[in-house]
């Protein structure tokens, strides 16, 4: 191969890391940086999940160079702990999608509840109105999730890019704000910044899961760990660009806060309310695309015995509609739930970040098994720092995560025995199996 068909081969991969890694998170979690803290605490929080992303990038690159193929997190778990690791993995996923799903549904919702200036009940009507798109359009097929993705994706590109473009003005007062919270000056609480960065983990998901699709990166001891780190450092570059336009807008009295908070900034920017309109285009998008990985998640683990064999079942069409209804029935009693006992967004999110954290435990426990020399002690320390600061003012809602991996652990211990396959053979794709899905499904 050419040195020119590596670039391009390169290029491809980061196309796909990228859009692994930008989704609703990207529109919401500036504005719940904002809520949860001050602006100098939400900038601090952007600095720290920044660095403490580092050691765990490095971890995924070199476990993605040695591992490079579809079994991801849960060849992952095997390796760290043998063959229960990915029954374990498999539920804390699966926990994660089940509080994730409804969680962007409200993050859309909540943008429009900003355009019509909708009530509780409305926004969490419109939820209910995101997940039912979610399941019929997932129960149209592949080509229609692969086209509503591809146009969900140019249109958050062009929504960040005017975002940025229009609001540089705030920018100057936002590295101001940095620099007094770095200095230590300003409103800063050490509790809030770590509710910040812990809130704001949702950002750096995704990398785990970039070895689906590294097999067929060419020459990989090279290009690995190159896709990995440019896509950290663009990924990076735009969540704290827009970190600081948002502190500093804030700081001028804009209204910045909450799940759609964002959609202050388009006061400045032309065309506002048909920006807004974008917005929840982009998140309904992503809300299918998770939908679309939950459902193959379901159906794969109902295939092999490690979810109930009900979820392993296809339509005519191929399609996981068992899997489908199930999540859709899930995602509106979480959303009724939310409304009623006045859940946050942000709740939500930390729940899926937090079972996150412990799924990054088994990936630091594979990563000290099968790497040496000098990286293996340095980086598996740095990474135990890290995730020790995420879990560290966890409290009682770590139950969740601990019964998850319990609940894997004895569902293996009930089914040692040969996995079983349908009739058919089929094996339902992945998005990140799928090269024509552009894969918008992660936050």
């Amino acid at each position: 191969m050419t040195e020119l068909g590596k670039t391009i081969t390169l290029r491809r991969g980061l196309g796909l890391a990228i859009c692994m890694l930008i989704g609703t998170g990207i529109l919401a979690l500036p504005g719940l940086a904002l809520d949860a803290g001050s602006v100098h605490e939400a900038v601090l929080g952007w600095f720290l999940i920044s660095l403490v992303a580092i050691p765990l990038i490095q971890i995924c690159s070199r476990l993605g160079l040695k591992f490079p193929s579809t079994s991801g997190l849960a060849g992952y778990a095997e390796e760290a702990v043998g063959p229960w690791g990915g029954y374990a993995v498999s539920y804390l996923v699966g926990g994660s999608f089940f509080f994730g799903l409804p969680a962007v549904a409200l993050i859309g919702s909540e943008y429009m509840g900003q355009l019509f200036t909708l009530s509780e009940a409305g926004v969490a009507l419109f939820a209910v109105f995101l997940v039912t798109l979610m399941l019929l359009s997932n129960l149209a097929g592949m080509k229609a999730i692969s086209l509503i993705n591809y146009m969900a994706l140019a249109v958050l590109f062009l929504l960040i890019s005017l975002l940025i473009g229009f609001n540089l003005d705030f920018f100057g007062s936002g590295v101001e704000i940095a620099k007094e919270a770095v200095n230590g000056n300003g409103n800063v609480d050490l509790d809030n910044v770590w509710k910040v960065t812990a809130l704001l983990f949702w950002a750096f998901l995704g990398w785990e899961n970039l070895s689906f699709s590294l097999g067929e990166i060419k020459d990989p001891e090279k290009n690995v760990p190159l896709l990995y780190w440019l896509s950290f450092a663009l990924v990076t570059s735009i969540y704290i660009l827009l970190a600081l336009i948002s502190s500093g807008a804030s700081a001028a009295g804009v209204p910045l806060r909450g799940a759609a908070g964002l959609s202050g900034l388009v006061l400045f920017t032309p065309g506002g309310d048909l920006l807004v309109w974008l917005m929840v285009i982009v998140v309904a998008a992503n809300a299918c695309s998770w939908n679309f990985t939950a459902s193959r998640l379901l159906y794969s683990g109902g295939r092999t015995g490690i979810f109930p064999a009900v979820f392993g079942k296809l339509s005519k069409r191929d399609i996981p509609v068992s899997s489908l209804v199930g999540l859709y029935v899930l995602s509106i009693i979480l959303i009724i739930g939310s409304y009623f006992f006045k859940i946050p967004v942000s709740a939500m999110i930390l729940l899926v970040n937090q079972n996150f954290v412990f799924l990054y435990a088994f990936i630091i426990v594979a990563y000290w098994k099968t790497e040496t020399g000098w990286r293996k002690w340095v980086f598996s320390a740095l990474s135990l720092v890290s995730v020790s600061f995420l879990v560290s003012s966890f409290t009682w809602d770590v139950v969740f995560p601990i019964f998850l991996v319990g609940f894997g652990y004895y569902r293996f211990l009930g089914k040692k025995r040969p996995l079983k396959t349908l009739p058919s053979g089929k094996d339902l794709p992945l998005c990140e199996d799928s090269p024509e899905l552009p894969c918008l499904t992660r936050h």
